[in-house]
């Protein structure tokens, strides 16, 4: 087997591997935190391994019935910002909040209560 090199014209910049990078990481935030923070409800919180199984089933239901809703509405609108900017920039200002949101539950509260808030 032979060992091949890229040629110099054919690499890609680190600059340009960052810019990827950057994206795909603000599009693997949330999914990651999520894992993470069902780790915290099976451990610190003590829920149900099947309700929080259930947390993270729902959001893929939810999104199965909402994203083709949404893609035809962001197909067919029509601003001066363009079809979806608009819908992403409030997207990211609502994330941003719901993220914040989201760590702030209480090991008081009822493994209910943390469920539904969740």
């Amino acid at each position: 087997m032979s060992m091949s090199q890229t040629k110099p014209k054919d690499r890609v910049p680190f600059i340009q591997k960052s810019a990827f990078g950057a994206g795909h990481l603000a599009l693997n935030l949330l999914p990651g935190a999520l894992g993470v923070f069902s780790f915290f409800l099976l451990t610190a919180f003590g829920m149900d391994p099947l309700l929080a199984g259930i947390l993270g089933g729902l959001p893929r239901v939810y999104d199965a019935i909402t994203d083709p809703i949404m893609g035809f509405i962001s197909d067919n609108t029509k601003s001066k910002w363009g079809r979806r900017r608009p819908y992403i920039f409030v997207g990211a200002i609502l994330s941003g909040i719901f993220y914040i949101l989201l760590w702030q539950m209480s090991p008081e509260n009822s493994q209910m209560y943390n469920f539904w808030y969740f």
